[in-house]
């Protein structure tokens, strides 16, 4: 939607960029959500979550937590012709988009910006370390001590389901992972140029789709059932194109 749609039908960009930024923290507030609730499935886990209120606190806080860096657009100057030229100052040479498309500067206070970084990292930092610590609970119950009480069938069901869930994280994360390295890259060398950055956007656009297909491929129950949906609609296009050459046949006769 941010990717050109909202701008053609006149969203405004301070919209555009709170709600993306929104539902980026629910995606990644998703993926712990995901780890999680794998690790809580685990009767012999010591830190699982058992009930629902429990739940809702934990991740109602942590998602609070995050949505922090969002308090950074109080402090977007109402004068954009002054920010422009502002931004100007500090970047001589921009690139020509920044004079052909409405353009939206949302910080020029330096402090601000050095807190706003600073932040970023942390942010990403926690999320990572929520996953990560799920991650290691489940690995450490499935694969180091497993219950004894699990028979051996449903353990082996369990770490395949796992497995799963890593393979279905992953695929998507490059996407997402794409648009944090051209930033850092950016920092550094400072060469990145816009033709990218606009098809680093596009890529993480589409990390929904891309999510949906993983999800279908890696489990093998999804599978099946995709494949059952498309062999039955094949079958169903045969059997009906061949009534259709029976019908016509007929009536040529």
């Amino acid at each position: 939607m941010g990717v050109g749609f909202f701008s053609w039908i006149g969203v405004s960009n301070m919209f555009q960029l709170c709600s993306g930024i929104i539902f980026v923290l629910v995606m990644s507030q998703s993926y712990i959500f995901v780890f999680e609730t794998r690790s809580s499935s685990l009767q012999m886990n010591r830190f699982k979550m058992t009930r629902t209120s429990t739940r809702l606190l934990y991740h109602g806080l942590l998602y609070l937590a995050n949505s922090v860096i969002l308090l950074e657009f109080l402090a977007t100057p109402e004068d954009q012709v002054a920010a422009k030229l502002d931004a100007l100052k500090r970047d001589p040479c921009p690139t020509v988009e920044f004079f052909e498309y409405d353009i939206l500067v949302i910080l020029t206070d330096q402090r601000i910006i050095g807190i706003v970084f600073l932040y970023g990292p942390v942010l990403l930092t926690n999320i990572i370390f929520n996953i990560l610590f799920y991650v290691l609970c489940t690995v450490y119950h499935l694969y180091i001590v497993p219950s004894k009480s699990t028979s051996m069938d449903t353990r082996k069901k369990q770490q395949k389901f796992f497995i799963g869930i890593i393979a279905q994280t992953i695929i998507p994360l490059t996407l997402l992972w794409s648009l944090v390295v051209t930033i850092i890259v950016d920092m550094i060398t400072h060469s990145v140029s816009q033709e990218l950055v606009n098809l680093i956007m596009v890529m993480f656009s589409l990390h929904g789709i891309v999510e949906s297909v993983a999800v279908l491929s890696v489990h093998q129950s999804y599978r099946r059932a995709v494949w059952k949906i498309v062999h039955r609609d094949i079958h169903d296009s045969g059997f009906n194109l061949w009534k259709l050459n029976v019908r016509t046949g007929f009536r040529s006769q």
